[in-house]
């Protein structure tokens, strides 16, 4: 493993690997810092200018806009008390505060000191775990992908916010789009509607783009013309004293912890782990009555979370082919793009690319920490602009990238009808990451479930012939059941309420 970990930072520090690297990193910042913006946006925005790359670059440039995004959300939550992205909420409860106090400059020293090292822990367990994982993943057979597949659809649509009934209604309308266009095996039409352009299916580049650009767009068009109004414009970094920053080390430990163990579950994310990190930090704290005046700990616990997610939701990506969240999932569209498939197979198919990642992790993770110091400036003074002027620069991007998959209108067709269907699915409640996943993971799912019956002749039993796959059935009929009992239990009136009033009364 420490060979081939040295081989992908050569291959890493190649420089147009090192350029794509930063040029990521960059956009992510900003991207992050930009409340409306996102990653899974920004990643989708770029996919368009990588189809001509070799895969290890294009997939570099995306991981560093991943990384910058999560130190860049709590520019803005510091500065304006509005998170840039979803992970960086839980820092403005102290962040706000201490820049109020007039320590915007350290409140952004903790905040960055914070994520570089809950980055850094984070991708020290990513190296130990991935390849542990695939190597137990690589003896798996057709039956074994598709439960560990199923799964992960069950797993995303229990964590996922809302609840998981809505999470499911995703997920099977994201299978119901990969189904879309001629069978692989037996080369039949399904749901083409006599459609030649559907004949090779929903575009996969229009439906990454429908659901996470143009749907977050006519979702912000509320921004338009809006500008923030910052706590102060006259910020200089300022990073806390060395021993200032070691007495914080159970803040960085704990945020870092939890970031990697609740970054690894899919479907949760750094919104998830953050909150997770500050509650136990907060609780373990002699003086909880701090938190939210501008505590530290309440900025660097979070933050390390936020950024150690980035290592624990590479795990099952690139072991099981299971995004822990928005990003990742399109990072995962990306590898199908550059025709790679994802799963338990990968480490095995492409090793040099996944440990090219994972260098390329770390290196994001120091560029984040060096641009954030030296370029403070123009991260406030992008703070301060109308950011809509962005959107349409989005919108073509997108529309672009849809074009170029097949060189038609009819892809960006595509992209604009699921782009507005994402939107009303948001607006209603619905997470379309779930979609997204559906579309990823069905056709895997699909085409291992039908070799795993050829196999067995037609034998449904060999799905619970071993131990593993009977553990995995355990898991999903155990996430049903447990929705099924929160539903019940959320349903059933309580003793004295007035459902239980006698008829009459």
């Amino acid at each position: 493993m420490i060979q081939d970990l040295a081989n992908g930072f050569i291959t890493a520090l190649e420089p147009i690997n090192v350029l794509m690297i930063f040029v990521g990193t960059v956009l992510g910042l900003f991207a992050g810092a930009l409340p409306g913006l996102s990653s899974p946006m920004a990643i989708v925005v770029l996919l368009p200018l990588t189809y001509t790359m070799n895969a290890l670059p294009a997939l570099l440039v995306m991981i560093g806009v991943y990384v910058g995004t999560k130190l860049g959300g709590s520019f803005a939550a510091i500065l304006l008390r509005t998170p840039g992205t979803p992970g960086a909420a839980c820092t403005a409860l102290d962040g706000f505060p201490m820049a109020e106090q007039g320590k915007a400059g350290l409140a952004l020293g903790y905040a960055t000191l914070g994520s570089t090292a809950g980055g850094v822990f984070g991708w020290i367990l990513a190296i130990i775990f991935i390849p542990l994982l695939s190597t137990v993943a690589v003896k798996s057979s057709n039956a074994d992908i598709a439960l560990v597949g199923i799964m992960g659809l069950f797993m995303v649509s229990a964590f996922v916010r809302g609840s998981m009934l809505r999470g499911l209604i995703g997920v099977f309308l994201g299978l119901l789009i990969s189904t879309v266009g001629l069978d692989k095996i037996d080369a039949s039409e399904r749901l083409t509607f006599g459609s030649i352009d559907l004949l090779s299916g929903v575009p996969f580049a229009a439906a990454l783009t429908g659901f996470f650009g143009i749907a977050v767009v006519l979702s912000d068009v509320k921004l338009i013309g809006r500008k923030e109004t910052m706590i102060t414009d006259r910020v200089n970094m300022a990073l806390p004293r060395l021993r200032d920053m070691l007495a914080r080390w159970r803040a960085m430990l704990t945020g870092a912890l939890f970031g990697t163990g609740v970054g690894a579950i899919p479907g949760v994310g750094a919104e998830g782990a953050t909150w997770v990190a500050y509650a136990s930090i907060k609780g373990q704290s002699k003086r909880p009555d701090n938190f939210g005046k501008g505590e530290p700990d309440g900025i660097v616990a979070p933050e390390a979370a936020n950024n150690a997610t980035t290592g624990g939701t590479m795990v099952p990506m690139l072991t099981l082919g299971i995004p822990g969240d928005g990003s990742t999932a399109v990072i995962l569209g990306a590898f199908i793009l550059h025709g790679i498939e994802p799963g338990v197979l990968l480490m095995q198919t492409s090793s040099e690319l996944v440990y090219g990642m994972l260098a390329g992790l770390l290196i994001s993770t120091v560029f984040m920490f060096l641009i954030a110091l030296l370029a403070v400036r123009v991260f406030i003074y992008m703070l301060q602009q109308d950011r809509s002027w962005l959107f349409p620069i989005v919108l073509v991007l997108a529309c672009m990238g849809a074009f170029a998959t097949m060189g038609s209108a009819f892809p960006v067709y595509v992209a604009i009808i699921l782009g507005v269907v994402g939107f009303l699915m948001e607006k209603v409640g619905f997470p379309v990451v779930t979609v997204v996943l559906g579309v990823i993971l069905g056709p895997i799912i699909e085409e291992n479930i039908r070799l795993a019956l050829v196999l067995s002749g037609d034998d449904w039993g060999t799905f619970y012939a071993t131990w593993p796959r009977t553990f995995l059935l355990a898991v999903i009929v155990g996430l049903l059941s447990w929705e099924v009992w929160r539903i019940a239990r959320r349903d059933t009136p309580r003793m004295g309420s007035n459902n239980d009033q006698p008829i009459g009364d």
